[in-house]
């Protein structure tokens, strides 16, 4: 995820130099999405040997990882990860020559792959497909095309986030007069995910429709909320103002997120609530 860095404040630049964005979206909302991923992931069978598999909008390789530790290393899977944002891509890299992962990492779109078609046993798309063209139906289209005839793709998309309003409402109260964008197209209903499989290709009734949901968990709701301002607070466009108002919008932040109906206290832990849509297809 990529926002244009005019006016980016010095902390959120300090937060998110070299490998720090990937960190600060691992400890934020990253660990939602492993989450979903680890719930994805125990709806399939298990994953055979020989299988080849496309971790589609891999970031740091999540969906990569968990399938390497749910199976033994003698099932000779082999494993295509693919993304836009390199630094995610770099240290999935930097952990696969570590520990000699049979993972193929490239940057690429998922709008157009360079694969043959019919060259995955599954493809596995993490909250991604709704940041691919034509609202969706690109991404979808090139899963379809690159998986093989019997395999398995799985997509999921947002359905609840906590923590959405509360950025809207720190950027309404920071930057009054700047419209905060709007999502182009909306995917919380489950309507759309469902709506591009279907223009993809994909049978109904080879589609399984599920949903779940995962919690942002955090001792320290003031560093949580810094971290996800740096990291997102450029959704809005960051100003010049920014900089000098950190403080405040961290502490606005946390007001709006503690004042959520998606957030609970547990044991001392701030717990923030999301949810997903899956769609589970077989071409």
């Amino acid at each position: 995820m990529a926002f244009n860095t005019q006016h980016q404040p010095k902390q959120a630049a300090a937060l998110l130099e070299g490998d720090g964005k990937v960190s600060v979206y691992e400890a934020t909302g990253g660990a939602v999405t492993a989450q979903f991923a680890a719930n994805n992931l125990s709806l399939l069978d298990p994953i055979p040997p020989d299988s080849i598999v496309h971790d589609n909008c891999c970031g740091a390789g999540t969906v990569s990882r968990l399938i390497l530790t749910s199976n033994p290393p003698h099932s000779n899977i082999k494993i295509h990860a693919t993304d836009i944002d390199q630094k995610f891509l770099d240290v999935l890299q930097a952990d696969v020559l570590k520990n000699s992962w049979p993972i193929e990492v490239s940057n690429q779109r998922s709008e157009a792959l360079p694969f043959r078609a019919d060259s995955f046993t599954h493809s596995i798309t993490n909250i991604g497909i709704f940041f691919t063209s034509s609202a969706g139906l690109d991404g979808t289209k090139e899963i379809r095309r690159t998986l093989q005839t019997g395999g398995t793709a799985v997509v999921n998309c947002w359905e609840t986030i906590t923590w959405l309003l509360p950025l809207k409402l720190v950027h309404e109260a920071l930057r009054p007069g700047k419209p905060y964008p709007a999502p182009p197209l909306l995917w919380n209903d489950g309507k759309q995910i469902k709506k591009v499989m279907l223009e993809a290709g994909f049978e109904m009734e080879e589609m399984r429709v599920e949903k779940s949901e995962a919690w942002a968990r955090t001792s320290d709701i003031r560093d949580w909320a810094e971290k996800t301002w740096a990291f997102l607070g450029g959704l809005g466009g960051w100003t010049e103002t920014d900089e000098e108002r950190w403080d405040e919008a961290v502490d606005l932040l946390v007001e709006h997120l503690l004042a959520q109906p998606g957030t609970k206290t547990v044991d001392g832990e701030v717990w923030m609530r999301a949810s997903q849509w899956i769609v589970i297809a077989t071409k």
